[in-house]
């Protein structure tokens, strides 16, 4: 049995996704095959997680800026360590993790594989001038110099060519890992709404906002649309973008702010995307493939960005649209799609005398009929429908167990080939 591979993993624990799928990652490889350091700026949280999973850590500042000074005196730490580890394999989560790890390599006789995940293009709209130029110039010095720059997404790959002026022979396609959460035995969706302030019969339609609010705007002129005519339905909007005082006066300025919920991060996300009608994920963004794996799951209908690379998510589902990124009338239309509709007849308006309120304000989403029936458990004794089938596939396609898979190939093949140059020479 051959020995393991000494694996060094380079991330911060503040870029939540990354920590998140570098974790998640970490405790599904074989430790028989690999011995895994982790090293970077590491909360507790983060250390604890790694001692489970019987991973070695190492706190280690990495640069935030293009500062040569720092960037060496970092490259030649890490030079160090990779030394004393006799690292033969680095996995660096994010440009910069990866830029330190290839300064440290030309500080070694025989460095290790370097296998960059950059996770998108690195922060250009905050930058402009000579900073972002600078920016560029490393981002393309990285794509060069790594062995592989795994991306998530075939859109992702067109957007580093794009950043790199031409073809990148060294991508390579691995989708983000997504770990599906069960619901707790006693999740009960009308429960969950009252928590957050939402009616538990109303029709909800949420919103997953970007960390740059990209596409809520749209999303809010949009619901204000099938507001109009749909007096029962109410919004939520959640995430890291969601709460802001900008979008709070956007709802209020609409009229939506009695239909309306602005829900931070939160720990309880997946058990209030199950208590929808129907998710919005307005924009392409690191993180949102977990939602939309999620939400389909759970049997909720899929409302996606067209530009980027969600459409590749939801495309052999029938519960599923896309619509271009800001375009209102399209998401007005996709979210009437799974919602009932009634011809807006003058006799609609009328009020009841019976009842104590207008026919139209009874209108009720179809969906909400049956909650017992949330997720993909078929009667017992039938097959999966091909919808099912469909999400079912999708599903796996995106486990973190599949990823770690495909990783743990990538490594040993990456290694193996080091392995065999480095004969070669001696």
């Amino acid at each position: 049995m051959s020995e393991p591979i000494e694996l060094m993993h380079i991330f911060r624990s503040g870029a939540g996704f990354i920590r998140g799928q570098a974790l998640a990652l970490i405790s599904r490889l074989s430790r028989r095959r690999f011995h895994t350091t982790v090293a970077g700026e590491l909360d507790a949280r983060t250390k604890r997680r790694l001692v489970m999973n019987r991973a070695r850590w190492v706190q280690m500042p990495l640069p935030t800026d293009i500062h040569p000074l720092q960037q060496i005196r970092t490259a030649r730490r890490l030079a160090r360590l990779l030394s004393t580890q006799d690292t033969a394999l680095v996995h660096a989560h994010g440009f910069q993790a990866a830029f330190t790890a290839l300064l440290a390599r030309r500080h070694l006789a025989n460095g290790p594989v370097v296998i960059c995940s950059p996770y998108g293009l690195p922060g250009l709209v905050q930058r402009s001038g000579l900073a972002r130029q600078s920016l560029v110039r490393a981002a393309r010095w990285v794509m060069r110099e790594a062995d592989v720059v795994v991306v998530q997404s075939d859109y992702e790959a067109l957007q580093l060519a794009s950043l790199a002026s031409g073809n990148v022979d060294n991508l390579q396609v691995v989708p983000e890992g997504v770990v599906l959460e069960s619901l707790r035995e006693d999740f009960e969706p009308g429960a969950k709404r009252r928590l957050v302030g939402l009616d538990p019969m109303a029709a909800i339609v949420g919103v997953m906002a970007p960390p740059e609010g990209t596409g809520v705007t749209s999303f809010l002129q949009a619901a204000r649309s099938v507001m109009a005519l749909r007096p029962n339905v109410e919004f939520v909007s959640i995430g890291h973008g969601a709460k802001t005082e900008h979008f709070v006066q956007v709802a209020h300025h609409l009229g939506l702010s009695g239909c309306t919920v602005f829900l931070d991060e939160r720990a309880d996300i997946v058990e209030i995307i199950a208590s929808l009608n129907a998710l919005v994920i307005p924009a392409d963004y690191p993180g949102a493939r977990r939602y939309a794996v999620h939400a389909l799951a759970n049997n909720i209908p899929l409302i996606v960005a067209e530009n980027g690379g969600l459409p590749d998510v939801v495309s052999e589902i029938k519960q599923a649209r896309t619509v271009p990124r800001d375009d209102v009338a399209g998401l007005e239309q996709a979210m009437a799609e799974f919602l009932d509709t009634v011809p807006a007849r003058d006799s609609d308006e009328l009020f009841d005398d019976d009842i104590g309120f207008s026919h139209r304000e009874l209108m009720v989403s179809g969906m909400v009929i049956d909650f017992d029936t949330v997720g993909l458990e078929p009667v017992p004794g039938r097959e999966l429908t091909d919808e099912q089938d469909a999400i079912q596939r999708t599903i796996e396609r995106f486990s973190m167990q599949r990823v770690a898979s495909h990783f743990t190939h990538l490594y040993t093949q990456a290694a193996g080939k080091q392995g065999t140059a480095a004969e070669s020479t001696g």
